[in-house]
């Protein structure tokens, strides 16, 4: 086995304790990396979600909704995640599969924390907001589509991955990289994460940190393990969210809960007029919107 994934093989159970920059360092001395990447196509969609904290809040401007601005923020709030390093601003959002044609829904399992134990909720209300952007130009992106369960699962992801199976399959190293896309895609499928346990995302941060300081690759994709890995996550790096997407539409949606039953959500608001540079929102009742 590569000596890389036994390391790493060996310490995933007890990241807590594992330096970042160990991990970090220790896939940048891998042999014979494996990188499958593919392209988020120009003209596709990326749907975002923002859930609201405040019931009555609004978000005004596009910096509200895209990754966070804010470096305060980012240093008071921001720890492990899939694709980011502690106190590391990423952009995540979700793109359309055979299973989930509308990645809002993938977008809002991921961030709301309610929809994780509605089984302790018999009655409650989110608010959430969800920002629609348009892709100007294609993004090369790392694929993680060796997950075991996301093949079980996924018409989706078991074409993406014969596709890639095409490209290595015949190649000497394609045994150590079947080994090397299984063991991160598996890692990027880890469904033991709790609350307060960013730090099991140590293994799959440093991974895209490294390709992203290594290459010109500045995204990645990987299934959605909270919609039971039918749907396609997305994660970009700032400079791609600023130079290759253009935000389209914005709206406010509300999930409620009553006596255990879940209400279909409901749309609230939507943004008419994004204001000069994306800055001002003008926002209308979305029954007002309909006529």
């Amino acid at each position: 086995m590569n000596q890389t994934i036994k390391f790493l093989t060996d310490v995933r159970d007890r990241l807590e304790y594992i330096d970042y920059d160990l991990i970090y360092q220790s896939i940048a001395e891998m042999k014979d990396k494996f990188v499958p990447t593919a392209k988020i196509n120009k003209g596709w969609y990326i749907d975002r979600v923002r859930v609201h904290k405040n019931l009555d809040e609004v978000f005004k401007k596009e910096e509200d909704i895209s990754y966070i601005h804010d470096q305060d923020k980012i240093d008071k709030y921001v720890t492990y995640g899939r694709a980011n390093a502690d106190k590391q601003a990423i952009f995540y959002g979700a793109v359309e599969t055979d299973e989930i044609k509308h990645p809002r829904i993938v977008a809002y399992f991921e961030t709301s924390d309610i929809l994780r134990e509605l089984e302790k909720h018999e009655n409650i209300v989110e608010h959430f907001t969800v920002s629609r952007w348009t892709v100007l130009e294609d993004i090369e992106v790392i694929e993680m589509i060796f997950s075991d369960e996301a093949l079980k699962k996924s018409t989706s992801t078991r074409r993406s991955f014969e596709h890639q199976l095409q490209h290595y399959s015949d190649l000497p190293s394609a045994q150590e990289y079947a080994d090397q896309g299984t063991f991160f895609s598996n890692e990027f499928a880890r469904t033991d994460v709790k609350k307060g346990e960013s730090y099991k995302y140590k293994i799959t941060s440093a991974y895209a940190n490294y390709i992203w300081n290594k290459t010109s690759i500045m995204g990645i994709t990987y299934p959605s393990v909270q919609s039971d890995f039918k749907g396609q996550n997305i994660a970009l790096l700032p400079d791609a969210v600023d130079k290759y997407l253009k935000l389209e539409t914005v709206g406010l949606f509300k999930f409620e809960r009553i006596n255990g039953n879940n209400l279909p959500v409901d749309s609230i608001k939507i943004v008419t007029d994004f204001g000069e540079q994306n800055s001002n929102f003008t926002w209308i009742d979305y029954k007002g919107a309909e006529h």
